[in-house]
């Protein structure tokens, strides 16, 4: 009987031990999750863009923008062929883009009177020279950082029509200027390193509301 006792004591100490594991479990996975959470958070916030909202009143008026928006639309292809390392289609939707430039806007007269459009138009022969000679996707990378450079200016000081776009750059190292280019999605596609899902260097820098 003194026996019987002991094995039962024994049973009982076994399972209440088991239940005791069993009852903690759950909180230690509570605190794992909250700090995965905590660390999300701070993942996201970490590097948030900068949202800047032009004034429509103090960009060129309604028509110019839709040009824009027109010449913005051409200007992705070129992104897009850069990301799948396409020189074929990088050069011709550059050339594109230039001879929409000239084309589309020849008779606006309030860009024939800025300074900066003017020095492009003169200069259109040289550019696109330099583009039909670029071969190389590394060549075709450089001028389009150098096209970025341009289209940026232009864009902030004449606007986009009800259109919201991204500032966006690449922070891993390349001999391509500033690295940087513009998207009408925060997407991961990084045109300076021909990858089409880039978690790693892409970054979203501004994001531009018109």
């Amino acid at each position: 009987m003194v026996k019987i006792l002991f094995i039962i004591i024994i049973l009982i100490s076994i399972t209440c031990s088991a239940n005791a594991g069993i009852i903690l479990n759950p909180a230690d996975t509570v605190v794992k999750r909250d700090t995965l959470n905590n660390m999300q958070e701070k993942t996201q916030n970490m590097n948030p863009e900068t949202v800047i909202v032009f004034d429509d009143s103090k960009l060129a008026p309604q028509n110019v923008r839709m040009i824009f928006n027109e010449l913005f639309r051409q200007y992705i292809t070129i992104k897009d062929a850069l990301v799948y390392s396409d020189p074929y289609n990088s050069k011709r939707n550059t050339l594109k883009l230039l001879e929409d430039m000239r084309s589309k806007t020849k008779d606006i007269r309030l860009l024939n009177s800025d300074e900066r459009w003017v020095f492009f138009i003169n200069n259109y022969d040289n550019i696109r020279s330099k583009v039909e000679a670029a071969e190389l996707i590394s060549q075709q990378r450089f001028i389009f950082s150098e096209i970025t450079n341009g289209i940026q200016n232009f864009i902030k000081q004449f606007g986009l029509y009800n259109k919201t776009i991204y500032l966006m750059k690449s922070t891993g190292e390349s001999q391509y200027g500033n690295n940087e280019w513009l998207s009408d999605s925060k997407d991961e596609k990084n045109p300076y390193l021909g990858k089409i899902n880039d978690t790693t260097y892409t970054e979203v820098k501004e994001a531009w509301k018109f």
